[in-house]
């Protein structure tokens, strides 16, 4: 198989943070999961509550389907754990400036009009690979100033973040399946 290219980034890189993990499930029941995001909190041990809202208020719209331009507001624990423990968890607002339903990935960038100092933009795909097996994929590319502190501070946390999720999307996948 050809390997995946993604698309041209809005933002320059300091570090990049990937996980991937190979799925005995079909690519729909693994795009499903990753959209619904409403559900993250059964099952994602990294972001533990994930909405949509709207820009202009920052209310939740009465859908939760993902579209460009919506804001998704995550509460993440680094560490990763199912244990709801507010001091572990951290909020952060990304806007959705992918989604794809026919590739099958979709992406968000920070929510930060600090571009010089921030920027974070993450990449997730679902693809095939075989029959019956997909791949799930993720990248974030983290920029600016403080690029450089959290790969200095926190990149290996947040690889092991990355991987918690991708474990965690492979067992509902596949519990579901």
């Amino acid at each position: 198989m050809s390997a995946l290219v993604v698309p041209p980034l809005a933002t320059s890189s300091v570090f990049i943070i990937r996980s991937s993990i190979a799925i005995s499930a079909s690519k729909q029941k693994v795009w499903d999961i990753l959209l619904d995001f409403p559900s993250y909190g059964e099952w994602n041990p990294f972001m533990r509550t994930t909405e949509l809202i709207s820009e202009e208020d920052k209310k939740p719209p009465p859908s939760q389907i993902a579209a460009p331009g919506l804001r998704v507001r995550l509460r993440v624990n680094i560490p990763p754990t199912m244990d709801d423990i507010g001091k572990k968890a951290t909020v952060t607002e990304e806007i959705l400036t992918h989604v794809d339903s026919d590739t099958f990935r979709f992406a968000w960038h920070l929510a930060t009009p600090a571009r010089w100092l921030i920027t974070a933009e993450r990449w997730q795909v679902v693809r095939d690979d075989g029959p019956g097996v997909v791949v799930y994929e993720a990248w974030e590319f983290f920029g600016g100033l403080a690029g450089y502190l959290i790969r200095f501070f926190m990149a290996a946390k947040l690889q092991t973040a990355f991987d918690a999720m991708s474990h965690a999307l492979k067992e509902r996948a596949e519990r579901a399946s």
